[in-house]
């Protein structure tokens, strides 16, 4: 697409936007320049949940659509941002966001068999509190068993390794195997205030009609002997960046 440049050396002369300058000229972002209205544009979080030290999955569910994928970004322990990494395609509605409840993926080599310890630098783990153990689809560590809760014991507790019962405040649970690469703990304890949330939203316009946008403001800053000088103009979209479909597509509110 092109706007009329506004500089003076290619003055009336119209200026092909790239990517990047699309998402700032029109305050959207490269996934919501290329969606249509069966699409998921993005996710919102709206709770970050606590206690994450790694990023967690996202998935979706619902909506009747499929394909849609995002990655999380965690910070201070929580999620701060979902970011949409394919949008999907045919969904009538917006789908379900799921965020994975806070784990500990432990490592094979991260079990201590000679003293049932488990390594994990910095796990915020606390006496009693509950975990539950997966294999992640591998061989289970053995004396653990595949989705089942413990309990982190006081024996063996330290800031960077823990040991777990099968009983709360009950003996250290003899680990003969070490298991995989992919097994982890989930964090069981208060699981509805650390699993964090969040919203899906659909782009606009009918199916596979590009998002709509409401109109923005070019600003321009001069440059050289323009130094200092401010241009605004006020710029009106019609309707969909991808389509001629302005007649028949309503807009969102600004």
């Amino acid at each position: 697409m092109a706007l009329w440049s506004n500089t003076d050396e290619a003055a009336g002369k119209p200026k092909f936007l790239s990517d990047a300058e699309k998402a700032i000229t029109f305050g959207m972002d490269t996934t919501e320049i290329t969606a249509g209205g069966d699409n998921v544009t993005s996710v919102a979080v709206a709770t970050g949940g606590a206690r994450y030290l790694e990023a967690p999955a996202v998935t979706f569910s619902g909506g009747a659509g499929s394909s849609a994928a995002a990655t999380a970004t965690i910070s201070g322990g929580a999620v701060t941002a979902i970011t949409v990494t394919n949008t999907g395609t045919a969904y009538t509605s917006a789908p379900t966001v799921t965020i994975a409840i806070p784990r500990r993926t432990i490592p094979a080599a991260s079990i201590t068999l000679a003293t049932d310890t488990i390594a994990y630098t910095g796990h915020g783990l606390n006496t009693g509190d509950t975990v539950k153990y997966f294999h992640g689809g591998g061989t289970a560590a053995t004396g653990l068993t595949n989705n089942t809760t413990y309990y982190v014991t006081v024996s063996g507790l330290t800031a960077n390794a823990f040991k777990v019962s099968a009983t709360d405040a009950g003996s250290t649970v003899d680990i003969t195997g070490q298991g995989n690469d992919a097994q982890y703990f989930e964090l069981a304890t208060a699981v509805a205030t650390i699993q964090a949330t969040a919203t899906a939203s659909k782009g606009f316009g009918a199916t596979g009609i590009a998002a709509t946008h409401a109109g923005w403001v070019l600003r321009t800053v001069g440059t050289g002997g323009r130094a200092g000088r401010i241009t605004t103009e006020t710029l009106v979209a019609m309707g969909s960046i991808g389509s001629d479909a302005s007649d028949d597509t309503v807009l969102p509110d600004a």
